[in-house]
């Protein structure tokens, strides 16, 4: 039995393309800390020419999760960003 309310289990998956380069993965998570996100889970792997980049955070409302992809969208070498829940 857990004392958590269901709310608190919520989580947000970022899904993000990024030109494999030695720095891609760096810039994406400075860009989530400085975002203050709580990072739960994170997958990087290379397919191609791109980097295929899975972080998995506390949900922190609709809002914050739309800003996140903006600036995760805006960083250099990011090529695209999708987010959802996680299943």
């Amino acid at each position: 039995m857990t004392d958590r309310k269901p709310d608190e289990d919520k989580r947000r998956l970022f899904l993000v393309t990024a030109e494999d380069t030695p720095d891609a993965l760096m810039r994406v998570l400075g860009v989530a800390s400085v975002q203050q996100t709580r990072l739960r889970a994170l997958t990087a792997t290379p397919d191609g020419s791109t980097l295929a980049i899975r972080l998995e955070i506390d949900d922190q409302g609709d809002d914050r999760a739309q800003s996140l992809a903006s600036r995760l969208a805006a960083c250099p070498s990011v090529r695209g960003v999708g987010f959802g829940w996680r299943a």
